[in-house]
This record gives C-alpha cells, sequence and structure tokens, in this order.
C-alpha cells in the first residue's frame, strides 16, 4: 500500500468518504474531528458546557478573592481575634458568588 492510498477517513457503505471521528476525551463518544463540543457533554448548542466552565472560573476567582480578603481581614484585626467562623463564611460565599456571577456571565453569551 501506498502513502497517499492510507487515508484517515472511512469508505461509508454508499462509497461516499465518512467524516473523521475522535473520541471526547470526558464520555468517550465519537464526535466529529472538527466540532468545537461534544454534544452529549454540552448539549446541543453549547451552553451546558459554557455554564460549566463559568462556573469553575467563577469559583476558582471567587474562591481566591475571598480567601485574600479573609487573610487582610485578619491581619487587620489580628490573629488571637479572628474566629474561624467570619473567615470561613467570607470564603466560601465569595466562592459561591463567584460561581453565579460566572454562570450569568457564560447565560448571555
Amino acid at each position: 500500500m501506498r502513502a497517499n492510498e492510507h487515508s484517515p477517513v472511512g469508505i461509508g457503505a454508499d462509497g461516499e468518504p465518512l467524516p473523521a471521528m475522535v473520541a471526547c476525551p470526558s464520555c468517550e463518544r465519537l464526535v466529529p474531528a472538527g466540532s468545537a463540543y461534544c454534544p452529549h457533554c454540552c448539549g446541543e448548542d453549547g451552553r451546558r458546557g459554557a455554564l460549566v466552565r463559568g462556573g469553575m472560573l467563577g469559583w476558582i476567582f471567587g474562591f481566591l478573592t475571598g480567601g485574600l480578603a479573609s487573610a487582610a481581614w485578619s491581619s487587620f484585626v489580628g490573629p488571637e481575634q479572628t474566629t474561624w467562623t467570619p473567615v470561613l463564611l467570607t470564603t466560601f460565599g465569595c466562592a459561591a458568588a463567584g460561581i453565579v456571577i460566572g454562570m450569568a456571565v457564560n447565560w448571555r453569551r
């Protein structure tokens, strides 16, 4: 078999070439090689994947912002006066707000 005879695209039953398929890394279903997202994982229009991505990025940035605010407040008040409840509420409250904001931003796109 010569090099130009080998093609990664298969031939269908009707003789037409089939599109090259790749496996989705998340669900391992076959999707066309040029698709921007997996329709099973991200929905038909890709909105579900965008919402999850926005929520994850919002959580990360919210968690970092909450941790920074808690650290600044703790050093302002003093480590002896700082209790765990306000520190954890600030950190995880900012993370939850980041999830909501990240999903809201990606909802409109």
